[in-house]
């Protein structure tokens, strides 16, 4: 459904307004599914974190340069000639990331980057992802339903409500905004509902 109003930009250009700023946000902004089955496609991992490159045009040596980078990036430099269906979750999501990197996006927009993995898993995504925003001065914007990140890892956050945004500021201001606290819950209602259930 296109918008009846308003404008979207990034990087200050109009995502609405022509098909050349539209091509150039795409090479700008990467997408990370939330189920990497809906990313992954090619008989190997090297194949498939290439693809993009290769759509960009790129030379052979850059496209191998670029890959051997997002492989190292996400630690599966070992696994370039697996076939990404044979991987485990967690390795799976590191792969699809990987294929979104190859294409040095300046915006990472990442789908619930945590959702069923194990605590190591994420603390290995976690890590993965800071490194990434620290050296290639990557804008990470993630969506997530775990207050846990909310809390812990975003340095801004917007709530949204039946498709209207609720909130947008510091997660201590919107944790301490009545209105996020009864959209999202929180801790504290969740320990006193176990010490009442004990």
């Amino acid at each position: 459904m296109k918008p009846k109003s308003g404008s979207i930009r990034i990087f200050e250009k109009n995502v609405t307004r022509n098909k050349r700023d539209l091509w150039e946000i795409r090479q700008s902004v990467g997408f990370l599914f939330q189920n990497p089955d809906d990313q992954l496609f090619a008989p190997t991992i090297e194949e498939d974190i290439s693809f993009g490159a290769r759509n960009l045009k790129l030379g052979d040596d850059e496209v191998k340069e670029r890959v051997s980078w997002a492989l190292k990036a996400v630690d599966l430099e070992d696994f370039r000639n697996y076939s990404p269906f044979n991987l485990s979750w967690g390795q799976k999501k590191r792969a699809a990331l990987a294929g979104v990197l190859v294409m040095k996006p300046n915006l990472l927009i990442l789908d619930e980057p945590f959702a069923n993995l194990d605590f190591k898993s994420i603390y290995n995504h976690l890590k993965i992802i800071e490194k990434l925003r620290k050296e290639n001065n990557i804008t990470i914007f993630f969506t997530t339903h775990n207050l846990f990140f909310v809390e812990n890892w975003a340095e801004k956050i917007l709530v949204l409500n039946d498709g209207r945004i609720a909130f947008e500021g510091t997660p201590l201001e919107g944790l301490n905004n009545s209105n996020v606290r009864e959209l999202l819950g929180s801790y504290n209602d969740i320990l006193s509902l176990i010490k009442k259930e004990k």
